[in-house]
């Protein structure tokens, strides 16, 4: 079995040779490929240091990383999972911030902008009228904003 630090090495590996694929075909078999190998090695790295316990912020950041790498061959659920292992845990506050980044990124990469919305905003006013007509500003169409009203609801 190897060592986080091999998984991850070997990861970085990938990914950088992913990076220089991706000048000349950013969407090509070889880059998406690449990205897909470092992918794994780095999530089987992340979830080896979690089953060892290992301390923050280091596994925060094997997550960060992984979920990264998943974002970049298209694998966004399994980034959006990684990000909330990550949060789950005790990240410190830079790199719970920046997992938070990334996983609106994630939102907006996948076509679920009516999530990043959400997250984004802070209605210090519950005021229905107001609310529907500040959607509406944005351009929100009537049956997404009962989607996006349901889910502040929620908050």
């Amino acid at each position: 079995m190897k060592d986080i630090r091999t998984l991850h090495n070997e990861a970085m590996d990938l990914a950088l040779k992913g990076d220089i694929a991706a000048k000349s075909d950013p969407k090509g078999d070889e880059t998406i490929a690449l990205y897909t190998e470092a992918f794994e090695k780095e999530r089987e790295a992340a979830l080896l240091a979690d089953f060892m316990q290992n301390p923050e912020p280091g596994l925060s950041i094997l997550y960060r990383s992984a979920a990264s790498l998943a974002t970049q061959c298209g694998r966004y659920r399994e980034a959006e999972q990684l990000i909330a292992k990550a949060l789950s845990g005790n990240p410190t506050e830079e790199i719970a911030r920046e997992l938070r980044q990334l996983l609106q990124n994630i939102y907006v990469q996948s076509g679920r902008d009516e999530d990043v919305l959400v997250y984004q905003l802070e209605v210090p006013d519950r005021d229905r009228t107001r609310f529907e007509s500040f959607l509406r500003q944005l351009g929100f169409a009537a049956s997404s904003m009962r989607r996006v009203i349901g889910r502040v609801a929620l908050l």
